[in-house]
């Protein structure tokens, strides 16, 4: 039986690390520090962050597996995974929105290239940052804190 959970275990952290490999954020953006500026800006239980390549191929997620793979509203009469939101907005402006997920609970989203800081060339990269529940923050509010998160960890 333990050797079992210890099997389980090894192979749950081999799949993680597959997920780690290929592409990678550019050069000057910290992983820790992007990780630590986002939590701080819109981080909670209900928040999914992802930051893909300009074809979709995603390099960086932030949040949990649950609050990215689960299907929220889109406040356009559908609903659908981060990155299924994330594949259909790979192209154009940043653009924000926000709606009720459900009696007591609302849904914000963000997503768009990302920004460049001062001095920085854009990157080409977009991202997707998405929060749901009671205490959700307007679309609005989470593409300024998010964007202004990724130029404090290096964009």
């Amino acid at each position: 039986m333990r050797s079992a959970a210890a099997l389980a275990l090894l192979l749950a952290g081999a799949l993680a690390l597959a997920g780690c490999g290929g592409s990678k954020l550019p050069k000057g953006v910290d992983e820790d520090a992007l990780t630590q500026a986002v939590g701080r800006a819109i981080g909670s239980p209900s928040t999914c962050v992802l930051i893909a390549q300009a074809d979709g191929k995603v390099l960086w997620t932030g949040g949990g597996y649950i609050s990215c793979a689960r299907n929220l509203p889109t406040c356009e009469g559908k609903t659908s995974t981060a990155q299924d939101v994330l594949k259909a907005n790979l192209a154009g402006e940043a653009r924000f929105v926000s709606c009720d997920s459900s009696a007591t609970n609302r849904v914000g989203w963000a997503m768009g290239p990302m920004p460049a800081g001062k001095g920085r060339q854009a990157s080409g990269l977009r991202y997707l940052a998405v929060m749901e529940g009671e205490r959700a923050l307007p679309g609005i509010e989470i593409q300024d804190r998010v964007e202004r998160a990724f130029v404090r960890a290096g964009f």
